[in-house]
């Protein structure tokens, strides 16, 4: 059928609950992982400084990806159930205005 669009509710909260358990997932591995990201100096030198300096900049870069992942996810999950409240508020707007046209 062209033109109909079958939503779902429970389908469509599905996802958004799963996008935020994946940024939650995501949050968890970050904390996790975040020693191991970032590390001293091997040697009180100048090449140990800078070798340590080089890794904990990605490490921070990494970080920031992660956070911003981790942000875009929840927005994404609050979007969808945005929408679907939207939708379904046209959607009774609509059928009250075919019910009172069928009576």
């Amino acid at each position: 059928m062209v033109g109909h669009v079958l939503v779902q509710p429970e389908v469509v909260l599905a996802a958004a609950l799963e996008l935020d358990l994946l940024a939650e997932r995501l949050a968890a591995a970050a904390g996790w992982s975040a020693p191991a990201t970032h590390v001293l100096p091997s040697g009180t030198e100048e090449v140990s400084f800078l070798a340590a300096g080089h890794f904990n900049s990605a490490a921070l870069s990494h970080d920031r990806a992660v956070a911003q992942g981790i942000l875009e996810l929840h927005h994404a999950a609050a979007t969808l159930r945005s929408q679907l409240a939207q939708y379904l508020a046209q959607d009774a707007v609509r059928a009250a205005g075919i019910a009172a046209i069928q009576v």
